[in-house]
């Protein structure tokens, strides 16, 4: 527990290379304890002095090969921990790639050849009977993860090591122990699935596929969860690469027994379904990127729905304390199947509704007199909202499923308020469970409202009271998000319908942006929203434009301060980088939204001011993407809807904004998403030169 703070120590070599040595003798002391607590330090080393270790790796190699092989399951734990702990911290170096602040010495690389076996031999020390219990914590499920952290380091040097150990006990049915060898086999498959390539991959799992779908009938429920499990990660990685020169995991022929497989595989232990239900939802998202009209899954989807739904009804005793409901598992598989679902299969996704909204209605008979039972209720309500607003989200995007979710309307908006008053009258604002659903019921009537559009506004009186509740509820801040958001969808689909409700909107996000009590994550939200508002509104929102340009330029001076004081903090710089997002967009909605003249004329003095603004982003030594657009964008807008812009500009000329517009046009090129801004930045400049 001391070793983070011991820098000093293992800056001298002396005194770095004595901890070692008691370190590594500690591994082999005759006491158990010890050696659990000596792998822990070595651990703890790894972490915090990764670039010390060079010297030591030869002789910790040793070390814990001989625990992993040798001790007991305690310590061998500890020692397989170290080298988990490895490859986090390489994988870490990985990402940061150049700018990472030491050397990735390559220590995962270098041991895979050697090491790689020795994890596949504590693949077949698992504990029987405990595949059901995801708290299992054990030398193969050690193994099996660390080897699984091996292959996103090593990635494709680690498939020849591991492939001969699978080709060889997949199959093995020689003696009733040999499901060992069976499950090991399967379990480094699946452990391999990301990290190498899917050239290197594809090939062989679509060889393996056959063995797969016959190993989910295996009679040792251990197999079949594995490999549901295995299944599943094949689908998550290969199955939708975005590679065109790879042959598809999946293909016509081998569609249909891989859906008959997994129907069945709805039906086993429960243990094994949830595995299945993830597996679905893996192989409908591989799909979602294909045709809209079509799918290769449309002919399957009404069954597989139908088996979900099924799933989801099955009773699982242990459910809240092993994996979750059996419900969190099907109702997940079922919004990926909605998600990826081809307008052919439209008419299914519509009689899907109905269907939750009566799942919905039935919650509000579940017991909820307890805490434990309130949080149950809860946790339903939130899964079917969330399935609701996958349903009326994948409506909203075709013209027949659109009246399909205009018909089921009434009674959708009728359940949703109906569980937003029930999370209300349970928490009244507290308890996590009534602030989860109420979110989740939120967002489903802001994917309601850009469904129906205009039709919405007579669901606003009905409506309103929780929309401003959830602006009002700064203790739980991810709900006043949401709903912020969700203001936004509403406003846009009601357009000047929402007018009675504006003035206290308007006052609710004024004081929201003014107060301590609000958390600091939704203040670049309103400000963003101020700008969707505009430019819904246009003309209705010239009243409020005085008390807005305030509220921006004092965030633009904060901005600057923070900027200024931020140092090298990466959390303060990327909370910088949302509020300038937020201001950017406000802006960018007044200069669209208010009639034209309006905006100049009301925004005179923020146009200078927004110019310096954009000299000071200039000045980061490194542009985050978002930003720089936003503000070239914002410039953009300026430039055409503003007369006298083109002149401030070419005033300013040789200032720091000009920075942000090359390196937009520089990066994007001719004919690139934000040409237009900057052609009408140089139009204008050009015109008043």
């Amino acid at each position: 527990n001391a070793i983070e703070f011991a820098d000093h120590n293992f800056g001298n070599e002396n005194e770095r290379n004595y901890i070692m040595q008691v370190v590594c003798q500690g591994t082999v002391a005759s006491d158990p304890r010890i050696r659990v607590q000596s792998f822990t330090c070595l651990h703890e080393i790894a972490a915090n002095y990764y670039g010390q270790l060079p010297p030591y790796m030869q002789e910790i190699f040793n070390l814990t090969v001989k625990a992993i092989r040798g001790d007991e399951e305690e310590v061998a734990l500890q020692a397989i921990e170290f080298w988990s702990t490895l490859c986090d911290y390489e994988l870490e170096l990985e990402e940061e790639g150049e700018d990472a602040e030491e050397t990735n010495h390559g220590f995962i690389k270098a041991a895979t050849p050697h090491l790689v076996p020795v994890l596949l031999e504590q693949l077949t020390k698992q504990e029987e009977g405990q595949e059901a219990d995801e708290s299992t914590w054990n030398a193969a499920m050690s193994a099996g993860t660390c080897l699984g952290l091996m292959a996103r380091v090593a990635g494709n040097e680690v498939v020849p090591v591991v492939m001969p150990f699978v080709t060889t006990n997949i199959s093995k049915n020689g003696s009733p122990d040999d499901w060992r060898w069976r499950e090991a086999a399967t379990f480094a498959f699946g452990s391999v699935m990301e990290g190498p390539s899917p050239s290197n991959l594809v090939p062989l799992v679509q060889q393996a596929l056959p063995f797969l779908l016959q190993a989910m009938r295996d009679p040792h429920p251990y197999v079949r969860d594995t490999t549901a499990w295995t299944v599943g990660r094949a689908f998550e990685f290969l199955h939708d690469t975005g590679n065109p020169d790879l042959p598809p995991l999946v293909t016509q022929d081998s569609l249909p027994p891989i859906v008959q497989v997994l129907k069945e595989g709805l039906k086993d232990e429960i243990h094994i379904a949830k595995r299945v239900c993830d597996a679905i939802g893996m192989l409908a998202a591989g799909f979602a990127s294909t045709s809209s009209t079509t799918s290769p899954l449309s002919p399957f989807f009404k069954e597989i729905a139908t088996e979900l739904l099924a799933m989801a009804q099955r009773a699982d005793p242990g459910a809240y304390g092993s994996g979750g409901a059996p419900q969190i598992h099907a109702y997940e598989a079922i919004n990926e199947l909605v998600r990826a679902a081809a307008a052919d299969t439209l008419d299914v996704v519509g009689h899907l509704l109905p269907v939750f909204l009566n799942d919905i209605a039935k919650t509000f008979a579940m017991p909820a007199s307890s805490v434990e039972q309130r949080e149950r209720q809860a946790e339903m309500q939130g899964l079917l909202c969330g399935v609701v607003q996958t349903l009326c989200a994948r409506l909203a995007k075709e013209d027949s499923g659109r009246a399909a979710l205009l018909s089921y309307a009434d009674g959708v908006m009728e359940a949703l308020l109906r569980v937003m008053g029930c999370a209300g009258q349970a928490g009244g604002g507290g308890g996590g469970g009534a602030a989860s659903v109420h979110e989740e019921a939120m967002q489903a009537v802001g994917t309601v409202a850009i469904g129906v559009g205009r039709q919405f506004s007579k669901y606003l009186p009905a409506f309103y009271p929780y929309l401003k509740a959830g602006l009002m509820n700064h203790q739980e801040w991810q709900v006043c998000l949401t709903t912020v958001g969700v203001l936004t969808d509403v406003v846009d689909a009601v357009a000047e319908d929402f007018g009675p409700y504006c003035d206290e909107v308007m006052g609710l996000l004024v004081h929201n942006l003014g107060s301590n009590e609000v958390h600091r994550s939704i203040k670049p939200q309103i400000l963003s929203t101020f700008g969707d508002l505009a430019l819904t509104l246009g003309a209705n929102f010239d009243k409020y434009v005085d008390a807005v340009s305030r509220l921006l330029q004092q965030a633009m001076q904060l901005s600057v301060a923070q900027a200024a004081a931020a140092g090298g903090d990466a959390d303060a710089a990327d909370y910088n980088n949302e509020l300038r997002t937020g201001i950017l967009e406000a802006y960018s909605g007044l200069f669209q939204g208010l009639p034209a003249g309006s905006a100049g004329a009301k925004l005179k003095a923020d146009i200078p001011l927004i110019v310096d603004f954009a000299s000071s982003i200039a000045q980061d030594a490194d542009y985050d993407d978002l930003v720089v657009r936003a503000m070239v964008s914002l410039l953009g807008d300026m430039a055409t809807t503003t007369p006298g812009v083109g002149g401030l500009l070419a005033s300013r000329r040789g200032q720091d904004w000009e920075k942000l517009v090359a390196w937009v046009h520089e990066g994007d090129g001719a004919g690139g998403e934000l040409d237009w801004a900057v052609n009408a930045i140089s139009g204008a400049v050009s015109a008043a030169s």
